[in-house]
């Protein structure tokens, strides 16, 4: 997966990039007459070429990188919440508790909130790593 971005801000080996979101229409919004506005996401990457401010510049990441951290980011917390829901029900319904599901619903919160912590944990654990999933490939000249 290739992109195009442009490099707002660098600071020691980092480089804070902006690249726009393609929409689901494919960028010719006007076709689509949804009329939708897509914003840049910043980026902050490890500036391997040197790159300065003004400058744009093409990124590569491995798509099962993305898919992966994709699904870490987004299925973990609703499996999660999903696992404590269930459990919760199953424990205080067998415990005689006339509330059960609300107190089911609460476990599962409890659950969705810790696996945000773990994935917190991930991530530093990653950025201590220095894996890089996104990575400059070259300077385009204006």
């Amino acid at each position: 997966m290739e992109q195009i971005g442009f490099v707002i801000n660098t600071k020691n080996d980092m480089a804070r990039v902006v690249v726009n979101r393609v929409s689901a229409c494919g960028g010719s919004c006007s076709s689509c007459g949804s009329s939708c506005n897509t914003n840049g996401v910043e980026l902050e990457i490890k500036n391997t070429l040197g790159a300065k401010p003004g400058d744009y510049v093409e990124l590569r990441a491995s798509a099962s990188q993305i898919l992966k951290t994709a699904f870490i980011v987004y299925l973990f917390p609703l499996l999660a919440m999903i696992a404590g829901i269930a459990g919760g029900i199953t424990v205080f319904k067998s415990k005689g508790y006339e509330n059960y599901e609300t107190y089911g619903f609460v476990v599962g919160l409890v659950f969705l909130g810790l696996s945000y912590v773990v994935l917190k944990i991930i991530d530093a654990k990653v950025r201590k790593n220095n894996k890089e999933i996104i990575e400059m490939i070259s300077i385009i000249t204006k």
